[in-house]
């Protein structure tokens, strides 16, 4: 079980503190919102009232023993900026969420460990599944590499996975198979694997390749 604080309690913050709490992992829910922390007494191992600028108060929650701690204030630039800077200085592991390649940059120069912009991510995926629509999802694995679920493309439906060299040929690699209909997933599937139309394919690879793939297939 992991020990979370998760500081700025709107849409993004509470989905993820209450996702967190439900997969049996300690959270701290913070806000400077009273409102906001209320509705999130059932949802939370703790939730508190704490304006996050007011340094003495966020060092008396003892934030230092969380494992890490998310700032999801990315509108409130003063606040986000200033929490990260006091977890840093308390050597806490942080994630914050930024609004702008400026703020974001402001937190990486603070020695925040990962800068997220889930709206801009968002809407780059979206963007992609609306001009690819094979592609179902993807997910980044640093700047080179990513996973990326594709719907099997028609030639490829009743070929199995040796015939189809889809490795040597895309140099990306198959690491399961899901089919859409059951939900099941197939790890690792054997080359004499049959692909049907209810398939998805989850790639690994280079991005670039990655993106080769989907064109040629």
């Amino acid at each position: 079980m992991g020990r979370f604080a998760v500081i700025g309690l709107g849409r993004f913050g509470s989905t993820l503190a209450r996702r967190l709490y439900r997969e049996g992992h300690e959270v701290l829910a913070i806000d400077h919102q009273a409102e906001l922390v209320q509705a999130m007494r059932d949802d939370a191992s703790q939730a508190v009232v704490v304006d996050v600028r007011d340094k003495g108060r966020l060092r008396a929650l003892g934030l230092k023993d969380v494992d890490v701690a998310v700032i999801s204030v990315g509108e409130h630039l003063e606040a986000s900026t200033l929490a990260a800077f006091y977890l840093k200085e308390m050597g806490v592991k942080v994630v914050a969420r930024a609004v702008s390649g400026d703020h974001g940059r402001i937190l990486e120069a603070i020695g925040v460990n990962e800068v997220i912009y889930p709206e801009r991510d968002m809407a780059l995926r979206l963007a992609d599944r609306l001009t690819h629509p094979n592609l179902l999802d993807y997910v980044a694995l640093g700047p080179e590499y990513s996973v990326m679920e594709l719907a099997v493309p028609a030639s490829f439906i009743g070929r199995n996975l040796k015939d189809l060299r889809i490795r040597n040929r895309y140099q990306v690699q198959v690491v399961a198979i899901r089919d859409a209909l059951t939900d099941t997933l197939n790890l690792i599937p054997q080359a004499d694997y049959v692909l049907k139309d209810s398939d998805v394919l989850v790639m690994l690879g280079a991005r670039e390749d990655l993106e080769r793939f989907r064109e040629v297939a």
